[in-house]
């Protein structure tokens, strides 16, 4: 299983508090802006997109920003923002529908020469040497990172653009050389291979969705009846919406490294982590978090970056972890014991588990032969969440396991340090 590597230096106590307060800042260069998109693309450096000439970049994550907009781009409004081939791309709405800039923003040139008049680019993927993006006309390719483009739509079935139309797809995402979009108009995920585009339906064809992401080579796809995951052939998906509210009007779906995060839409308003590929949610604290629904939503190494329609938000990935809101009593009330954050590392990472009673804990790491190698955990805690940070500097690259009891029961995961 391929994973990308980040070096977190986590620096925190030994154990966070079961109940601890996410700190949320609001961002001063973006007060009253309306973000339409983020993206991160590198370690530290993000860009933001919106109206009345917005797009931005951070290269401190988002703590201050530099305004790239009048650097070659003639539109008003940044619609999307895309990377690949040592690129940065922006969607526009405007006369030209693509900028380009080899220079991380520093200046841009249009680049939609074979697209339609009057598309709107909603997300970008790259494989191998080939740029896709997801447009409200369908797919488009280009080889030659956004100089001209041909569509890519045999096997969609979408409906000829009319006055009014507001689009077919809503999202593109790849896994190795495959390819996968989703359909706001209409519904259904569709995949092909990028040497031969020819769109095959893959299920999800009853309900419309609106987000599409993948962890390594796990599809994950947001609709209103919650969030699935794609089991890898056929058309048969996985629902992955425990922790989650019943019905999500509007859904954002982001990955980092092995975490997958998910705002839920203006009904619950809601920011919430998986740890475990979805299979359970926390809900993220928000409290000093306030605005309009989130537009969009982007990640660096340490920090998650918000926009709103009044304005965006930053808070450091660790805080959110190892945050609860005070009073929540919708866990489910199970044992659990999460994947840790970040997997691989290097040499600090995050581990989360839920007690459903209060009682005596152990978590004690093991090396790949059984041996100990320490104990993290020795003591009576209460029922809920907790997180602890596990510190391996002065351990050698491996596989090791983690080991959780509480009473009778007890689970073990699998983490890797790797220096």
């Amino acid at each position: 299983m391929r994973h990308r590597v980040f070096c977190w230096f986590v620096l925190a106590v030994a154990q966070a508090a079961s109940v601890a307060s996410a700190q949320w800042y609001a961002i001063p260069d973006l007060q009253y802006a309306n973000v339409k998109c983020l993206l991160s693309v590198s370690d530290s450096t993000v860009f933001v997109g919106g109206d009345n000439f917005t797009l931005l970049r951070s290269t401190d994550n988002g703590l201050t920003w530099t305004n790239v907009m009048g650097n070659g781009i003639q539109a008003d409004t940044i619609l999307s923002l895309g990377k690949g081939g040592g690129y940065i791309f922006a969607g526009t709405y405007g006369v030209s529908s693509v900028y380009r800039s080899p220079d991380t923003g520093s200046s841009w040139t249009a680049a939609d020469q074979g697209l339609e008049p009057g598309l709107q680019a909603n997300a970008f993927t790259w494989v191998d040497s080939t740029l896709y993006t997801a447009t409200t006309h369908g797919v488009f390719s280009s080889t030659d990172y956004g100089t001209s483009w041909k569509a890519e739509n045999e096997g969609f079935g979408l409906e000829p653009p009319y006055p009014g139309h507001v689009g077919d797809m809503a999202g593109i995402t790849s896994v190795g050389s495959k390819l996968y979009a989703i359909k706001f108009v209409g519904g259904g995920v569709y995949t092909s291979s990028a040497d031969s585009i020819a769109w095959t339906p893959i299920g999800l064809d009853t309900v419309w969705g609106y987000a599409i992401t993948a962890i390594d080579t796990n599809v994950f796809a947001g609709t209103p009846g919650g969030v699935y995951l794609y089991s890898g052939s056929g058309t048969r998906w996985l629902p992955r919406s425990n922790g989650l509210p019943e019905f999500l009007p509007f859904c954002i779906l982001l990955t980092a490294d092995t975490l997958l995060i998910a705002y839920t839409g203006f009904a619950s308003d809601a920011i919430y982590i998986s740890c475990d590929l979805g299979q359970t949610w926390t809900l993220a604290d928000q409290r000093g978090f306030a605005g309009p629904s989130v537009n969009a939503m982007a990640a660096t190494r340490t920090h998650l970056v918000v926009g709103t329609g009044m304005g965006g938000w930053r808070a450091a990935i660790t805080d959110l972890l190892t945050s609860v809101e005070d009073g929540q009593d919708d866990w489910p009330g199970n044992f659990i014991l999460s994947q840790n954050y970040p997997n691989p590392f290097n040499p600090a990472t995050i581990i989360g588990y839920r007690l459903p009673s209060a009682g005596h804990v152990t978590l004690k790491v093991y090396d790949g032969l059984g041996r100990e190698v320490t104990t993290l955990i020795d003591e009576r805690q209460d029922a809920g969440g907790h997180s602890i940070v596990f510190n391996a500097a002065g351990l050698p690259t491996g596989v090791y396991f983690y080991r959780l009891q509480a009473g009778t029961r007890c689970e073990v995961r699998k983490l890797i340090l790797l220096k």
